[in-house]
C-alpha cells in the first residue's frame, strides 16, 4: 500500500492546537480540528497525489490509499473536511505566468494573494502549475521564486506542502533543467508530468502510446542524474488516452496520422481528441479489435471505425500502470500522481466497480 503512517498526530494533540477564534468560529468541519492543515510529521513512505477534475465523484476516491488531494481554485470545503479526516492533505493547483515570476513586485504581490486565499480555506499547501512553456528567461527565476513561497508558507502554515510540474524530461541542451534541478532543492516534491511524450514526433508519424515504457523510464532517470533528490520526485500517470484518426491505415499498431508540426517537431498529437478513461472502457466493447497489447510500448490501444475510417485509441490501464510504478521502487521516488483521479468511472455497477479498484490497486498493491 501507499499509505504505511509515520508519525501521525492524534486528535486530542491536534485538538491542542486549535487556539485562534477564527478556526473555532468559522470552521465548516464537524470537527474545529479538520480545519487544520496537518502537522509536518505527517509522512508517508509512498505519497499518492489524486488530482481532482471538480466533478461530485471524490467521496469514491480509494481514501485508504491517498496521502494529497490537488484540487482547483474552486473551493469544496466538504472535500477538504473529508480529506482530513483520512489524514490526506488538500493543496491548491495554481497556475502562475511569467509576468508574475519576472517582475518582484507582481511576484510577492502573487504569492500574498495565494497565500492568503490558502490560510482563508485551510489547506496544506500549493502546487505550481507554469502557464506558459518554460524557457531560459522563465526558468532562470525559478529556483528563487520557489524558495521565496517555501519561506513564506513555512512561516505562516507549518509543514505546508509545496510543489511544482515538470517536463516529463530533463532536457540537457536548454538552461531550463539546470534551473529545474535547482528549484527542486526548495520544494517538497516535483510532479514529472510522465505523458504527452508525443507532443513531439521527430522520426515518424504514427499513433503510439501517452506514456511509452522506456521514454517515461529515461525520463525519470534524466532528473536523478542532474541532481534532483529522487524522493521529491513524483512520476505522474495519465487516466485519459489519445484517439487518433488514421490518414493511412496499414494494420493494427501502423495508423498514420495527419502531420501537424509543434515546436519544431514535425509531427504530434496536439489537437487530437482525448479520452476520459471512463468514456475509454465504454468504447472498448464497441472496437473491432479488442484490448491488444504493444510489448515495446507497454500500453494498451485498440483500433474501431467510425463509418470507413479507422480510428486508433491508445491509453493506460492497470497493467501499463503497475509496470510504471516499478519505477518507483527501482528509482526510490517520492511516490505516484494521477492525473485525474475523476476521470474513471464510478458507477454503481459491479464490472465498473471492478475496474476501479483494479486502478487504484495498480498505483498501490494492497
Amino acid at each position: 500500500m501507499c499509505r504505511s503512517v509515520a508519525g501521525l498526530l492524534s486528535l486530542a494533540v491536534l485538538a491542542l492546537w486549535v487556539t485562534s477564534s477564527s478556526c473555532k468560529n468559522n470552521c465548516h468541519c464537524r470537527e474545529p480540528t479538520l480545519c487544520l492543515p496537518l502537522s509536518a510529521s505527517t509522512r508517508y513512505p509512498v505519497e499518492l497525489f489524486a488530482f481532482h477534475g471538480g466533478r461530485k465523484v471524490w467521496k469514491h476516491y480509494a481514501w485508504s490509499k491517498i496521502t494529497t488531494v490537488v484540487t482547483g481554485t474552486i473551493y469544496n470545503p466538504e472535500l477538504l473536511c473529508h480529506a482530513h479526516a483520512h489524514n490526506a492533505r488538500v493543496v491548491m493547483e495554481e497556475a502562475i505566468g511569467k509576468n508574475d515570476i519576472a517582475d518582484i513586485h507582481l511576484r510577492s504581490s502573487w504569492i500574498n494573494k495565494t497565500l492568503l486565499l490558502i490560510q482563508k480555506r485551510y489547506l496544506d499547501g500549493v502546487h505550481l502549475r507554469f502557464n506558459s512553456v518554460l524557457d531560459a528567461a522563465f526558468s532562470s527565476k525559478l529556483p528563487s521564486l520557489i524558495e521565496e513561497i517555501k519561506t513564506r508558507f513555512t512561516e505562516s502554515i507549518p509543514g505546508s506542502q509545496i510543489s511544482f510540474n515538470a517536463h516529463w524530461i530533463c532536457n540537457t541542451s536548454t538552461t531550463v533543467c539546470s534551473d529545474l534541478v535547482s528549484a527542486s532543492k526548495y520544494a517538497d516534491y516535483v510532479h514529472v508530468i510522465s505523458f504527452n511524450v508525443q507532443n513531439h514526433m521527430w522520426t515518424d508519424c504514427f499513433a503510439k502510446a501517452n506514456a511509452p515504457y522506456h521514454q517515461t523510464m529515461t525520463g525519470i532517470a534524466s532528473y536523478i542524474k542532474n541532481g534532483v533528490k529522487s524522493r521529491k520526485m513524483i512520476v505522474t500517470v495519465p487516466w485519459f488516452g489519445y484517439d487518433y484518426t488514421c490518414k493511412h491505415f496499414i494494420e493494427a499498431g501502423r495508423c498514420e496520422i495527419e502531420k501537424i508540426a509543434f515546436e519544431g517537431a514535425p509531427c504530434s498529437n496536439s489537437g487530437i481528441p482525448r479520452l476520459l478513461h471512463k468514456e475509454i472502457m465504454e468504447l472498448l466493447p464497441k472496437s473491432m479489435s479488442g484490448r491488444i497489447w504493444d510489448d515495446d510500448l507497454k500500453a494498451p490501444f485498440f483500433v474501431y471505425k467510425k463509418g470507413k475510417v479507422f480510428h486508433e485509441v491508445w491509453y493506460d490501464d492497470p497493467e501499463s500502470i503497475s509496470l510504471r510504478m516499478t519505477f518507483v521502487k527501482k528509482f526510490k521516488l517520492g511516490g505516484v500522481g494521477i492525473w485525474k483521479a475523476d476521470f474513471a468511472n464510478y458507477s454503481s455497477l459491479p464490472i465498473a466497480a471492478m475496474k476501479i479498484e483494479e486502478m487504484w490497486n495498480a498505483l498501490c498493491p494492497p
